[in-house]
């Protein structure tokens, strides 16, 4: 006769739940790498190298400038954090100090030394630079893009950056745009935030647009938003007028309630959360706005400019 007893369906979800934390507290959190604790020594500037990972193209050099002087006055108070690699060594977190460093030529920087394998490296560029204001969508996204292996899922990818999956979409939706426009963020990776990006995304996977047409299309476009005559919730809409009238002479029975139809612009708050759309169907314009957006005054301040718009 077995004397063991049957685990009932609680216990046996108590026993998984344990087994999970327990799992959990055993794993190296990868953010404990960035931490300043342990005891530090005095490195050679010229044998540091930045994270090969590292999302930010450029570095403010009136920022680093700043930095320099409170450091030639007050001295380095946080040693950054590197890992050694072949013969030099790699930051892991702290380059824009080691970048001051160099500007004040010091021949050497406090720094604590950390073991962290490339995969580490590249969690580490992510997560250290995800929401700063300085770095622009299309530089995270080819970051978390070089993280996605990592993970099973897009899912817990997410779930470990603290975003929701539709954020992460977005920003991921970079990587799916054509190469032309991909290597024209390259050199200016302020072009587009990451909801324009995911409307052109929507817009160049469509199989009956004329590509050429959509692509010299885009480039006036930019050339709109560089000026400042253009904002880019609107750009993916103004692409489709551009190429709808540059299409008119190969198409002259184009109705001009055809050309009006476009997709929804996009409405985003200033952490780039959509928060409602404009439609055009060629017969009625909608605009849907979320309630949690506007305060009242905003809400007051928006009828007004509304009734002030249909008047002229």
């Amino acid at each position: 006769m077995n004397d063991t007893k049957k685990q009932s369906p609680l216990d046996k979800l108590k026993s998984l739940s344990k087994t999970n934390l327990d799992q959990h507290l055993a794993s190296d959190p990868i953010f404990s790498l960035t931490s300043s604790d342990g005891e530090s020594q005095p490195i050679a500037t010229e044998l540091i190298d930045p994270n090969p990972w590292q999302p930010r193209r450029d570095f403010n050099p009136l920022k680093i400038e700043q930095l320099a002087e409170s450091i030639d006055v007050h001295g380095l108070i946080e040693p950054i954090v590197v890992r050694k690699h072949e013969n030099r060594f790699q930051i892991i977190a702290g380059e824009r100090r080691w970048r001051a460093h160099q500007l004040l030529k010091k021949p050497h920087i406090s720094a604590i030394v950390k073991c962290a394998d490339d995969m580490q490296m590249r969690l580490i560029a992510v997560a250290e630079n995800l929401d700063r204001e300085d770095l622009s969508d299309y530089e995270v996204a080819l970051a978390i893009h070089g993280v996605q292996e990592k993970f099973g899922s897009r899912t817990e990818l997410a779930r470990y950056l603290k975003k929701t999956r539709s954020e992460l979409y977005r920003y991921l939706a970079f990587m799916d745009l054509p190469e032309w426009l991909r290597s024209k963020l390259d050199e200016k990776p302020f072009l587009l935030n990451r909801t324009a990006a995911e409307e052109l995304k929507r817009l160049f996977a469509k199989e009956s647009i004329d590509h050429q047409n959509y692509r010299q299309a885009t480039l006036k476009a930019i050339e709109f938003i560089e000026a400042g005559e253009l904002t880019q919730i609107r750009v993916a809409s103004e692409i489709e007028k551009i190429a709808a009238l540059a299409s008119s002479d190969q198409k002259p029975n184009l109705s001009p309630v055809s050309q009006s139809k476009s997709e929804p612009t996009l409405f985003v708050n200033e952490k780039g959360k959509a928060v409602g759309k404009l439609k055009n169907n060629g017969k009625k314009i909608t605009l849907t706005l979320s309630c949690a957006a506007f305060s009242v005054e905003q809400e007051k301040s928006l009828q007004e400019f509304v009734s002030e718009l249909l008047k002229r």
